[in-house]
């Protein structure tokens, strides 16, 4: 499994991806990941998002594994906490790739 997260908006308007790979963590990482997702539900279909306002970020969430790939968005207005705990976690770990998105 891997889940990337895009963020772009903000005041800067710049986009960034972060990605982690569930092979590249540890074995008790790669089952917190597992956790964080499931909680998350991310792989049921979301409520639509209110449109976002000037200035406020966008995320999209994409977790890619063997039964596919699941993309969902929010903006910061709506990110559920679930959403919100699973980016902070990738973001948190020595393993992720940060990048810019062009």
């Amino acid at each position: 499994m891997k889940v990337s997260v895009v963020r772009g908006g903000g005041l800067a308007g710049i986009t960034t991806r972060t990605e982690v790979s569930r092979s590249a963590l540890p074995t008790a990482a790669a089952g917190i990941l597992d956790r964080l997702v499931e909680e998350a539900g991310v792989r049921e279909p979301p409520a639509p998002s209110s449109p976002s306002g000037p200035d406020q970020m966008l995320y999209e969430v994409e977790i890619s594994d063997d039964d596919g790939t699941v993309r969902v968005r929010f903006t910061d207005a709506d990110l559920p906490d679930g959403v919100r705990k699973l980016i902070e976690w990738v973001d948190s770990r020595a393993e992720k790739i940060h990048r810019l998105d062009v």
